[in-house]
């Protein structure tokens, strides 16, 4: 007698009745959700410019799925550029979470203001799916430039860079070339120890890249990361080659190494000593959101990073450093006050 109901039942019947429990499950969890929030948000609760106090919870949350449906920002894929052949980086999408924004605001004491609560939706094609292709510029769509030092002489130089960079509270990354770094090792910590990044430019500058099989390429960015690394205690996650030659190898070797092979938007050409004014002026012309700014340790260098820090400011571009600048997180102002 006790399983004449479940012999009477067809495989149909058993999903439609599954089907129907779960649909029941959720709304009760929904009601649940709703329910245990106080009965009215409390007076004087602002939000996205409204006066929510006296709500329910209820129509607290119509009001956050409005701004939620403007505020929605899509991903941005990672894309290869046609014409350097390199791989432009992926941004993630940003959109406001519902439930935890309106757990904020029936939470909310009385007489205050509540901002939205966001996540990131990630890209479906990232940086990861493209290991062997060098990068020339950040996202174009994050107002933000990064400093790339090459460090291979000019120790001379080096400490009124980073005390422009410190005064300035602007960023930058610096490839060490490894055995420059082996013979300054005070120099190459400094560096760390006054909060810059670190990266990789190779192990001997007198190796040409563009000829390099892939055992040699692989023997000095290895060799290069791991002078760095007793030294800094960092291990570089970027390479650049020397005059930015390269060849498949060198792309291969810089992947197998895990690190991503950097080139740069525009170049200084500091080491020709052209001038702090003419520096400023073609690095103002050329640099846009996402440039990789090329320069090195010169006796200009420090004047000229006085000089085009805050001019590059005053254009809404910010110098980080390069990890920050390739993350596919979005700036702070994409998620400013509504």
């Amino acid at each position: 007698m006790r399983y004449r109901y479940f012999n009477v039942l067809n495989g149909r019947q058993l999903i439609v009745i599954i089907i129907l429990l779960g649909m029941l499950l959720l709304v009760f969890q929904g009601y649940r959700r709703i329910n245990h929030y106080p009965k009215n948000i409390r007076q004087n609760v602002f939000f996205a410019g409204s006066n929510l106090g006296g709500l329910t919870p209820q129509e607290a949350e119509t009001v956050i799925n409005r701004l939620a449906e403007e505020k929605a920002i899509p991903p941005v894929e990672a894309v290869l550029d046609p014409e350097t052949n390199g791989v432009i980086p992926e941004l993630s999408g940003l959109e406001v979470d519902v439930a935890a924004t309106l757990q904020q605001i029936v939470e909310a004491e009385e007489n205050s203001k509540v901002q939205p609560v966001y996540r990131e939706i990630p890209a479906a094609v990232t940086l990861a799916d493209f290991p062997e292709r060098p990068l020339y510029q950040g996202n174009p769509a994050k107002p933000q430039v990064a400093f790339l030092v090459n460090v291979a002489w000019g120790n001379e130089y080096l400490q009124e860079m980073l005390d422009v960079l410190e005064q300035e509270k602007a960023q930058a990354t610096f490839f060490l070339v490894g055995r420059w770094a082996r013979a300054n090792e005070e120099e190459a910590k400094s560096i760390v120890d006054a909060g810059f990044a670190v990266a990789n430019h190779g192990y001997s500058d007198a190796i040409s890249m563009a000829n390099a099989t892939y055992d040699q390429a692989k023997e000095d960015i290895k060799a290069a990361n791991d002078a760095i690394e007793e030294l800094t205690g960092k291990r570089p996650a970027y390479f650049s080659p020397h005059k930015g030659e390269l060849n498949a190898n060198v792309l291969k070797a810089a992947a197998e190494e895990n690190c991503r092979l950097i080139l740069w938007t525009v170049d200084t050409v500091d080491w020709m000593l052209p001038g702090v004014d003419v520096m400023v002026d073609k690095i103002l012309s050329k640099s846009q959101n996402g440039s990789l700014i090329l320069m090195h340790p010169t006796e200009q260098t420090a004047d000229f990073l006085r000089e085009v820090i805050p001019q590059l400011r005053s254009r809404g571009l910010e110098p980080v450093t390069l990890a920050e600048l390739l993350s596919p997180s979005r700036p702070e102002k994409d998620v400013a006050e509504p």
